[in-house]
């Protein structure tokens, strides 16, 4: 399926010059952005996006060749001669070039977050505490792994790629506010028949002062 959703596939992309820039999806233009600076094969292109974005971007393997193949039709990359190991490299056009930069400047949507533990976790009520602490034990070694990638990894691009070592610095963030939240959970809390009703109310916000309600007027 075409990502260039607005573009006839079968129309050449020569016939006209001077079109604006061609509307293209997060995902396309995520692999321009990786073919902006050097012609890239598939493969390396795959594991640019495995040990980068892919780590907040979800996309498939499969799905980063479809996204190639669109993106040639579309005339935003070209394919190279094939070279050692059957390997042909893309390159991005003056036209993906274009399209690339149009699409930067977009403002970005809203993040969306998909979580098969948390969603499993809100309905934490209708499970066994021994269920939701095996839960736990699986998805607790993966963001310690996590966390100690991203932290070893920051010092190696910190000067090299400030940009990305400042997205790094948030994944750090991220994983640390996990393991702390994995750590704060109340057991045996997690149900409302197990709340003592005389317990203080649990993470109450603390107002600033130009949040809270004005005092009445004694008068």
């Amino acid at each position: 399926m075409s990502t260039v959703d607005s573009q006839d596939p079968t129309q050449d992309p020569s016939e006209d010059p001077t079109q604006a820039p061609s509307p293209i999806n997060p995902t396309s233009a995520s692999l321009l952005g990786f073919l902006y600076w050097r012609p890239m094969s598939g493969g390396e292109i795959v594991s640019a996006v495995e040990a980068s974005v892919g780590h907040f971007w979800n996309v498939t393997r499969s799905q980063i060749y479809r996204e190639l193949q669109a993106l040639a039709v579309n005339g935003l990359v070209e394919l190279g001669e094939v070279g050692p190991r059957r390997r042909a490299p893309y390159a991005i056009t003056d036209r993906g070039r274009e399209s690339f930069l149009a699409w930067l400047e977009i403002d970005p949507g809203p993040d969306v977050i998909r979580s098969p533990f948390l969603l499993k976790f809100f309905f934490g009520a209708l499970l066994s505490e021994e269920t939701l602490r095996r839960f736990v034990s699986t998805v607790r070694p993966r963001h310690e792994e996590a966390l100690e990638y991203y932290r070893n990894l920051l010092p190696a691009i910190v000067r090299s790629d400030p940009a990305p070592a400042h997205v790094v610095r948030f994944a750090i963030i991220f994983e640390e506010g996990i393991l702390s939240w994995l750590d704060a959970i109340p057991w045996g809390k997690l149900a409302a028949e197990d709340i003592d009703p005389e317990d203080p109310e649990p993470d109450k916000p603390k107002l600033e002062p130009e949040q809270r309600e004005p005092e009445p007027d004694p008068s």
